[in-house]
């Protein structure tokens, strides 16, 4: 079931069901990236861009390679899985905007993974579709 896990966590990092996600800065803070930082102003608009997010090279080796078991081999690298408001590692709470259902989205997407697999003994596709099924005897 891990690999299965991570082969989910991989696809939701390079296909994020949310893209963009916008806030309002609730007090000033400093945003500090891996080589500068930048002074934000309670009020001022937020924008983060997932899919850029998630092909930095400085946190993910080879960012555009589909990779299925990068996160089985490195748990910390769900500490930067943003794709549900807040790391993968996060809990949603009453203070912050995290999807309450981000663990129920990545287990039913484990079970569908998992089914399929069952049920076929080769699956055959690209990113977008899938192109051929051999049925499990």
């Amino acid at each position: 079931m891990e690999l299965v896990q991570s082969v989910v966590y991989e696809t939701l990092r390079l296909n994020p069901p949310v893209p963009l996600q916008f806030a309002r800065a609730r007090k000033n803070f400093r945003l500090s990236s891996h080589d500068s930082a930048f002074e934000v102003k309670k009020g001022e608009l937020l924008c983060g861009y997932q899919p850029l997010v998630m092909r930095d090279p400085k946190v993910f080796s080879e960012p555009e390679e589909f990779r299925p078991d990068r996160f089985a081999k490195d748990k910390d690298l769900l500490n930067y899985l943003y794709w549900s408001n807040g790391p993968q590692t996060g809990s949603p709470s009453d203070s912050n905007k995290q999807c309450a259902a981000k663990d129920y989205v990545a287990l039913t997407a484990c079970l569908i993974l998992a089914y399929a697999f069952r049920r076929y003994d080769s699956i055959t596709g690209s990113s977008s579709s899938i192109t051929a099924v051999q049925k499990a005897q």
